[in-house]
């Protein structure tokens, strides 16, 4: 028998490399005889970078930039072996980055813009820049600044560069932005497909966990709102529209309007990059999985896309923890659904037990394909 494993990230407590490693402990604990390959995916989030030199071959380029919070964060992209740079901005602008009780009122994606500075700087003239993970609602205005863009108040005076300073916002001046993004092509790969605004963008649905209260949702929407109409009045585009445009805060617009980035979704992206349709065709079962299953997953997260795009080989899903309710899993195409954590546990306790307790959750569903 031949099986597939390709989880995402286990968010918290495990990387998709150490999380695949345990499903496939799981799966040869009950079937020896199995052979299993390993693949490594993301979503556009945490792992692109990793997953893409894992699958394409490359090297990490270490740079120090502005994090969330102004504070400098040592990190690095991806370059690879074609040229292409692969960028996460979660890691210049991300929850992982964060410092603890801050707020996207007050936090920026000025780093993800020096990332991608320094990509131009090494030659890159085609990125792909997963955008999953952030702490931000800025709508990309720090990404841009940093690559020569000037987002100004009703005095000609730079507002602040973070999710609450949109609301000063009066102007926008594009016209000094770095001349090598003219030359590039740009891929924004989205874990969501959000809107930028409204009930269902960015700041409605994702700003709450990362720090904001109820007034600051608010003031978050209303800042996106006035940015789009500041954007459509200066001629830079439409934001409101996208398909994408709200997720990481609102840099999927900031990227397509400000830069001309094209939303794709990324875990699409991602399974092209490793060959998995190909590799599916000869597997008798599929097995991935992620730290929350719950109704976020189906909408652009990997196991979803791993569902729609498995050659018809019946295909299972681990969760951590899972959210989703049998009618839904069968409707989104899974086989079968399994819980890893035990129910009641810390997340201290999780974090000790998580690789076994995945290992014992991928037996469990070994054994449903003997």
């Amino acid at each position: 028998m031949k099986a597939i494993v390709i989880p995402d990230k286990f968010k918290g407590t495990m990387d998709a490399r150490t999380a695949g490693e345990a499903i496939r402990k799981g799966i040869i604990s009950v079937m020896p005889f199995c052979s299993v390959l390993r693949l490594t995916a993301a979503d556009g989030g945490d792992g692109t970078a990793d997953a893409y030199i894992d699958n394409a071959g490359g090297e990490k380029r270490f740079v120090t930039v502005t994090g969330p919070n102004g504070q400098p964060v040592h990190t690095y992209f991806a370059k690879l072996s074609d040229g292409t740079a692969v960028i996460e901005m979660a890691k210049a602008s991300g929850l992982a980055v964060a410092e603890e009780g801050s707020t996207p009122l007050h936090t920026t994606t000025y780093g993800t813009g020096e990332l991608i500075r320094a990509a131009l700087d090494e030659g890159c003239r085609k990125l792909i820049i997963g955008i999953g993970g952030s702490a931000t609602n800025d709508g990309g205005v720090g990404m841009a600044a940093a690559l020569g863009g000037r987002f100004l108040d009703a005095e000609g005076k730079s507002i602040e560069l973070t999710g609450g300073g949109l609301t000063s916002l009066n102007t926008m001046d594009l016209g000094g932005l770095d001349e090598r993004i003219k030359e590039s092509e740009i891929l924004v790969a989205c874990d969501v497909d959000n809107p930028l605004c409204g009930k269902d963008g960015a700041a409605e649905t994702f700003s709450r966990q990362k720090g904001a209260d109820e007034e600051a949702v608010k003031e978050l929407d209303k800042g996106l709102l006035i940015l789009s109409r500041v954007a459509k009045r200066c001629g830079a585009g439409d934001m409101l529209s996208l398909k994408g445009g709200g997720a990481a805060g609102g840099l999927g617009a900031g990227l397509a309007v400000f830069l001309g980035g094209k939303l794709v979704e990324g875990a699409p992206l991602l399974l092209e990059a490793c060959g998995f349709e190909k590799h599916a065709r000869d597997a008798d079962f599929i097995i991935t999985g992620e730290g929350s299953l719950d109704a976020q997953s189906l909408h652009g997260k990997l196991p979803a896309a791993v569902a729609e795009r498995a050659a018809g080989k019946k295909v299972a899903v681990i969760g951590g923890r899972v959210l989703l309710n049998e009618e839904e899993a069968k409707n989104a195409g899974f086989f079968c659904v399994e819980e890893a954590s035990p129910k009641g546990l810390s997340m201290d306790e999780i974090k000790l037990r998580c690789e076994k307790d995945l290992e014992d959750a991928a037996a469990r569903v070994a054994r449903r394909f003997m």
